[in-house]
């Protein structure tokens, strides 16, 4: 598991999600780019919630490790369609 810090607030997603959130803002700043996500996490509560982010050039995100939660969301789908995502900025050309 890992927390996604964003602003004073870290929220808690597996692995896999936080490492797709990370890359995909990489490929949006890169591309001067915006976009909202909905990440699958975990509440102070141990309940499976979804928390967005928005993603932007100017916007810093910190991933850092946290405890193992069995009770984890199944970001499966997410993290393929934050990837389908990340590929797509990345190939598509410049606009001018």
């Amino acid at each position: 598991m890992k927390n996604i810090v964003y602003g004073l607030t870290a929220v808690l997603t597996t692995d896999e999600a936080a490492d797709a959130v990370l890359d995909y803002a990489a490929a949006l700043a890169h591309a001067g780019l915006a976009d909202t996500v909905a990440v699958p996490t975990v509440d102070a509560f141990g309940s499976s919630t979804t928390t967005s982010f928005l993603l932007a050039p100017a916007l810093g995100i910190l991933i850092e490790d946290a405890a193992d939660d069995p009770l984890g969301p199944d970001t499966t789908a997410f993290v393929d369609e934050i990837s389908w995502r990340a590929r797509a900025v990345r190939c598509t050309p410049p606009q001018g």
